[in-house]
């Protein structure tokens, strides 16, 4: 079990390029719907930035609360003029400052900034009046005519709060986050949730990172190929309460490099919560890009993980994202991981790999696929098969006490 089967957005070939390709073309997608603003007079400069720095400035629009912003605007989910107060200075504070060509003004008021390259997220009571990008760093009109910036202590009606947290040294832009923008958070689909608002569920910023690396370690030493993807796919982690005895995890097709999670104590059950929002973000770039399904949206069944009926493009997010959890179990017990011995991890091991068939039978009988869905759906069905061999071979799920 060393070697598994490559696939298309699962677990990539050695020096495969099509998921960055991918996460390219959203972007650009997003900085697209930006310039299509005079943006208050600061699209000419952008344009300029965009065509001589392409590289930092698609880098920039891909910044969680940046890309956010800009993908509800495109699908006309909020109204312009709010989600530009903050998109604009959160890219501003993004876009590195040695990247800038010239000075960036944005002279409209600034109510917050989120500014994870800083590792912190700023607010003004009452807002400031501009805000200035140069070489030297981000700074801020406030009223009165003082001009401020973040290296100096805050001012009166200034808040500073250290709202980024890092999670592992490979993964430089990845964040445990307690603040956001995403205008969507509490809209919600799943029937067992109300909402996304940052909860840490009584336990500590220390508790979460812990039980957070501990479950990325747990993938990289178990999933190394899906791992070479994760600087791309995923920047941002945002708690939402703890969860002693389930797991409730959400993401959002315009947010796809975030995901929100629920505190667990088992290790194994955060490192598939990952792995599982993660995919959804994955697939849901190739969806704003190709229709996959193309009756993904028309035909509904019903979820081989849920209690709810779903439409066909939900059982396919669902199968995308707990093949690779199957695969996850299968290296883990390949490899005699301490956490595979364990009767849990065996009876989990089979109930997700009975889940994934069922629902890769769905999608085989139902499921109208574009050429991008019949590759992925190939692909899935070739990981399955291997990962439902060795759970057919290695290990019986224990009889029930």
């Amino acid at each position: 079990m060393s070697t598994l089967p490559h696939g298309f957005l699962l677990l990539p070939p050695p020096g495969d390029a099509t998921f960055s390709r991918l996460h390219r073309k959203v972007r650009l997608l997003a900085l697209r719907r930006l310039l299509s603003h005079p943006l208050h007079g600061l699209r000419p400069r952008l344009i300029e930035l965009a065509r001589r720095r392409s590289a930092p400035t698609l880098a920039a629009i891909g910044s969680p609360d940046v890309l956010c912003a800009l993908l509800v605007w495109e699908r006309g989910l909020r109204p312009t003029e709010p989600l530009l107060s903050r998109l604009v200075p959160d890219l501003l504070a993004a876009l590195p400052r040695e990247s800038l060509l010239e000075a960036l003004h944005w002279e409209q008021p600034v109510a917050s900034v989120r500014a994870p390259r800083l590792g912190i997220s700023l607010a003004f009571d009452p807002p400031a009046q501009a805000m200035l990008a140069d070489q030297s760093g981000i700074a801020f009109a406030l009223v009165g005519g003082r001009k401020w910036s973040p290296d100096q202590p805050p001012p009166e009606g200034v808040t500073v709060r250290r709202d980024y947290h890092p999670l592992h040294p490979a993964l430089p832009r990845l964040h445990l986050a307690l603040q956001d923008a995403n205008p969507l958070s509490m809209d919600e689909a799943h029937p067992d949730k109300s909402g996304n608002a940052i909860d840490l569920g009584g336990r500590s910023v220390a508790d979460w990172v812990s039980s957070l690396r501990e479950a990325l370690e747990l993938i990289r030493v178990g999933l190394p190929e899906w791992w070479s993807e994760l600087p791309a796919s995923l920047e941002r982690l945002l708690p939402v309460g703890f969860e002693p005895e389930r797991h409730l995890s959400a993401s959002y097709q315009e947010a796809p490099n975030m995901a929100y999670l629920t505190l667990h104590p088992d290790p194994l059950t955060m490192a598939e919560a990952i792995i599982h929002e993660t995919q959804h973000g994955r697939l849901n770039r190739l969806m704003m890009l190709d229709p996959v399904l193309r009756n993904g949206q028309s035909a509904w069944t019903s979820s081989p993980v849920r209690p709810d009926m779903r439409p066909l493009s939900g059982v396919l997010l669902a199968a995308h994202a707990f093949v690779p959890v199957g695969a996850l179990h299968a290296r883990l017990a390949a490899q005699g991981h301490p956490l595979s011995r364990s009767p849990h991890f065996v009876r989990r091991r089979a109930e997700v790999s009975e889940s994934n068939a069922r629902a890769l039978g769905t999608l085989a009988e139902l499921g109208e696929p574009s050429p991008a869905g019949r590759r992925l759906l190939s692909d899935l069905e070739v990981l399955h098969k291997s990962v439902m061999f060795h759970v057919e071979h290695d290990q019986k799920p224990p009889p029930d006490a």
